[in-house]
Order: structure tokens, then C-alpha cells, then sequence
């Protein structure tokens, strides 16, 4: 199963090199069909796919595609589309992995903890970003409470799964909440050196674990 990861790997690692030189060429041909590349991983790992985890990488393809539609005049425009997208994805996540944990939540100090650091991390994210957010205020604080259910949801698994596929799944949450918080700094508070780079890695890192992971549960 690691093999078919491989094209996964190869193109994230392509388009990141896209972003490190500047070539928006390989941007945008790499772009387009990592998710997908994604989608078909866990297909290949999975004979009774889940339709959320692939509504939920399908969320993650339709962001990547309107953010990716030039903005010369820097309306934003298409950044409220790509934010639902995203936060469907997010929602999605969320589901799959509330469904994993049913019946199998045990309050172990792992827990506690994990979910502490995921309130506190998100609690600081929003009020740093709160002077920047302007007319967008309402959709990013829900955003940013989406993204910590998510990342409480998969906290939720480490009691019922195996140790292996649930911390990889939260490490791919945490990851994710990472490259979301670094591209809406940069987007509406100060501009962060790299940020194409370090947000495309963080994120296709937190989406790459967030299935393998998942692969790995017993449901």
C-alpha cells in the first residue's frame, strides 16, 4: 500500500518545488491532480471506501481550484468559495472521524491533553487574527471552530484504534490546523517568508496523513 502513495509523494513534491522557484507551470499541471492522486491512494487501500473521507478530499481538491484562479486585482473573490470548500473538507473529516471513535471515546490523559492543546492553539490563532479579519470575521471564526472540532474528532480516535494509524491521523490534523494558520496570517496580517512553500508543504503533509492514517483504523 506505501507504493501507491508514491505518485502522491512524487507530485507533492514537485508542486512544492513549484512553489520554492516560482514556476507557475508546475504549480498549476501538479496542482490539479494531487488530490485526486490522493483520492485514488485510498481507494487502492480501501475495498468499502468511505464516501465522506472522499467528499472530504473532493472538498480539498474544489479549494485548491478556486484558490487557484488568478486574482490580479487582489478582490478576493474567489477566496470565500475556496474557504467553503475547505470547510466542508474540514466537516467531512470531522464526520469520518466521529464515526471511527463511536462508542470507543475514553477520556485518558492523552486525550485531555491533545484536546486542551487543540482549544488553546485555536482559542490563540483567533484572537491573534481577529484585529485582520474586517467584513470576513464571521466565516473565519467559523473556520477556525470547524478546524478545531476536526482536530478534536481525530484526538477522539487514539483510545479506540490502533497507536500506529491514530497518531497519524492526529498528526495530520495538527499539521493541517498549521497550514491553515500560516496562509491566513500571511493573507490578513503580515506577510510570512516562504508562505507558498511552507503552507503547500504543511498541507499536503496533513492531508497525506490524514488518509493513510485512516486506512490504518478498524471500523
Amino acid at each position: 500500500m506505501t507504493g501507491q502513495l508514491i505518485p502522491y509523494l512524487v507530485f507533492s513534491l514537485a508542486h512544492v518545488l513549484g512553489e520554492f522557484i516560482g514556476s507557475m507551470k508546475i504549480r498549476y499541471f501538479t496542482k490539479l491532480l494531487l488530490m485526486p492522486l490522493l483520492a485514488l491512494y485510498y481507494l487502492a487501500g480501501n475495498p468499502d471506501p468511505s464516501i465522506l473521507m472522499i467528499l472530504a478530499i473532493a472538498g480539498g481538491w474544489l479549494g485548491d481550484l478556486f484558490l487557484m484562479i488568478p486574482d490580479p486585482e487582489k478582490t478576493r473573490r474567489w477566496f470565500k468559495p475556496g474557504l467553503v470548500a475547505f470547510l466542508l473538507g474540514h466537516i467531512f473529516y470531522m464526520s469520518v472521524f466521529f464515526r471511527a471513535s463511536a462508542g470507543k471515546i475514553e477520556l485518558t490523559m492523552p486525550v485531555i491533553t491533545l484536546t486542551g492543546f487543540v482549544i488553546v492553539y485555536c482559542a490563540l490563532v483567533f484572537l491573534k487574527l481577529k484585529p485582520y479579519m474586517g467584513k470576513l470575521a464571521p466565516a473565519i471564526t467559523v473556520y477556525i471552530v470547524v478546524i478545531a472540532a476536526m482536530g478534536i474528532s481525530a484526538v477522539l480516535c487514539l483510545p479506540g484504534q490502533a497507536a500506529g494509524p491514530a497518531v497519524t491521523v492526529i498528526a495530520g490534523a495538527m499539521i493541517f490546523m498549521v497550514s491553515d494558520t500560516v496562509n491566513a496570517w500571511n493573507k490578513f496580517a503580515k506577510e510570512v517568508p516562504m508562505e507558498r512553500v511552507i503552507t503547500m508543504t504543511t498541507y499536503l503533509a496533513g492531508q497525506g496523513l490524514l488518509v493513510a492514517g485512516y486506512l490504518g483504523f478498524i471500523l
